[in-house]
């Protein structure tokens, strides 16, 4: 079961879509997808297929790392056929569909992209990820678009993964642009090789979309790869989104209760019009430095599509007693002394007024 402190903090920020998740088990008036099972090189493959499913219309297609979490009943999976089926059926997103590629032994191996002394080798000397990278461009995809009726072009195709899967889509949609239309990375691993993958950010494309989270029980700073990302050209909150999930941890509970948001950015048919605006106040203990805490303000907003995400870079931050202390263009905040700090957080029509205690780092 999920957290009550977890499940009060989504209610709070995102309501109408906790509420459709959570009655996923009925039956929609369109009937329900359908998952299909085999094997590609003898690696197991799920599809997932839309309700309706026409031949005669193409479909975009979601390639995920770890498909073997995706599909099957909710107490032992992501139950992702029951969020696509109740998305599509609310008309949040359009029909598409799922590939999932399951993971083996090698999973790091095969997800990572960078070099690691501890990883082994393939007997030619390659390593696994590329692999793999060869695997999914030259045998999964040309299988899909030859047994089905898929969008061919990169906007048709997008990348999804949950930790080391989920850096190995950032790198995937960075690295083969005119493959992948956008990448979807629930909190992945970008402090492999000391977030290398910061320095591929030059290779984002006009277009290309990229989402990614990561839970405050988690926590690396993995803020400032959206700026990157929007110095090479990408729109903050259009192109590339960020979520600072609260208390969320490295774990499938957490992804899951997220799961639907990508998919509302990849193929969203709704306005993504603002409805509210909240702000956390965090402070985040390190998980690799003992003693030290990251102290941010994170606005969070919820769209009408359901979709929730952190504004960071996008808000303005006024601090109204600047003597209490300063913040940052992303949130992060320091205090100065033994005066409380208020700060109003400002987004296009939101606004709203917080105040820092002076004491709180020593609570």
């Amino acid at each position: 079961m999920f957290s009550d402190v977890y499940i009060n903090i989504m209610m709070k920020l995102n309501f109408p879509l906790l509420c459709l998740l959570l009655t996923l088990g009925s039956l929609s008036s369109k009937g329900q997808g359908r998952v299909v099972f085999t094997k590609i090189e003898g690696t197991a493959i799920e599809i997932y297929t839309p309700p309706e499913f026409n031949t005669d219309r193409s479909y975009p297609v979601v390639y995920f790392n770890d498909g073997q979490m995706l599909f099957g009943h909710k107490a032992v999976s992501m139950a992702l056929q029951q969020t696509l089926d109740s998305l599509i059926e609310n008309e949040i997103i359009d029909d598409l569909m799922v590939v999932g590629i399951s993971a083996d032994r090698l999973r790091s191996e095969k997800y990572v992209p960078y070099p690691n002394d501890a990883f082994q080798r393939a007997p030619n000397g390659d390593s696994y990820a590329q692999i793999y990278s060869r695997y999914l461009l030259d045998t999964v995809i040309p299988y899909i678009d030859s047994s089905y009726n898929t969008v061919t072009q990169a906007s048709g195709r997008a990348i999804f993964g949950f930790s080391f899967g989920g850096l190995n889509a950032l790198w995937m949609t960075l690295n083969y642009p005119d493959v992948f239309g956008m990448a979807g990375g629930f909190s992945p691993s970008m402090w492999v090789n000391d977030f290398a993958i910061f320095n591929e950010a030059d290779k984002y494309q006009s277009g290309q979309k990229i989402w990614f989270d990561i839970g405050t029980a988690e926590w690396n700073y993995y803020v400032p790869f959206q700026k990157l990302l929007r110095d090479h050209g990408a729109m903050i909150n259009s192109d590339v989104y960020y979520s600072e999930v609260p208390l969320g941890l490295h774990a499938m509970l957490d992804w899951k209760q997220r799961i639907a948001m990508p998919f509302i950015v990849f193929a969203g048919e709704n306005s993504n019009e603002i409805m509210k605006m909240e702000v956390e106040i965090e402070v985040i203990p390190s998980q690799s430095i003992p003693g030290k805490k990251y102290t941010r303000l994170n606005p969070i907003v919820t769209c009408r599509s359901g979709l929730v995400y952190s504004l960071a870079y996008e808000a303005t931050y006024e601090v109204l007693n600047p003597i209490a202390g300063k913040v940052y263009e992303e949130g992060r905040f320091e205090l100065f002394g033994e005066e409380n700090m208020d700060v109003l957080v400002s987004y296009r029509e939101f606004s709203k007024k917080v105040k820092i205690r002076s004491r709180l780092l020593e609570e």
